[in-house]
């Protein structure tokens, strides 16, 4: 009588578990430079999003709001302006993510959006007026409010706000060396 072996053997079992364990390891580093990647993209969502309930406040309560920036402690805060532009009251404090991190310059010679290519800072504060429209600290309508964001793998991100108060998220693509909309 002959024997029905149905299974696999030992050998083959090791074979297919050492080829899972080879691509996985060769998977790794990209999933976790991925990872790296969505977290920039999130925090800049996450400023876009404050900078836009920043904008609706000062709308909605006609009175002056900003949204100020830590570069050192990588925080960003809004806050309610209690007389013209001065005597700030904090009401939110959010932070970056791990690995994730304000810069002060433009990180590269393009610049996003409408961003004149003179203007090389980074914003540390953005001011909207009464009917949520960005100024500067005297109360003049400024269209050169950007913030740059950058990873641990060099990837950079900015968030700018336009004349008429439009926020966008751009992401900076290093194979054209140009500033994407996102």
């Amino acid at each position: 009588m002959r024997r029905n072996n149905s299974g696999f053997s030992m050998l083959e079992l090791l074979v297919v578990i050492s080829i899972i364990g080879i691509i996985a390891v060769m998977a790794l580093p990209s999933a976790y430079t991925f990872v790296k990647g969505y977290r920039l993209h999130a925090d800049a969502s996450a400023i876009a999003s404050q900078l836009n309930v920043t904008l609706f406040r000062a709308a909605s309560q006609f009175t002056p709001y900003r949204l100020s920036v830590s570069t050192s402690a990588n925080l960003f805060n809004m806050d309610r302006m209690n007389t013209a532009y001065g005597s700030p009251t904090p009401e939110v404090t959010l932070g970056l993510s791990q690995g994730i991190s304000f810069l002060t310059t433009c990180p590269v010679s393009a610049k996003p959006g409408n961003i004149p290519s003179s203007f090389t800072a980074s914003s540390t504060t953005v001011y909207f007026n009464t009917r949520g429209l960005p100024v500067n600290t005297t109360g003049t309508p400024t269209n050169n409010n950007v913030i740059y964001l950058k990873n641990d793998n060099d990837l950079y991100d900015a968030v700018t706000v336009s004349l008429g108060g439009r926020i966008t998220v751009w992401n900076y693509n290093v194979a054209t060396t140009t500033w994407v909309r996102r």
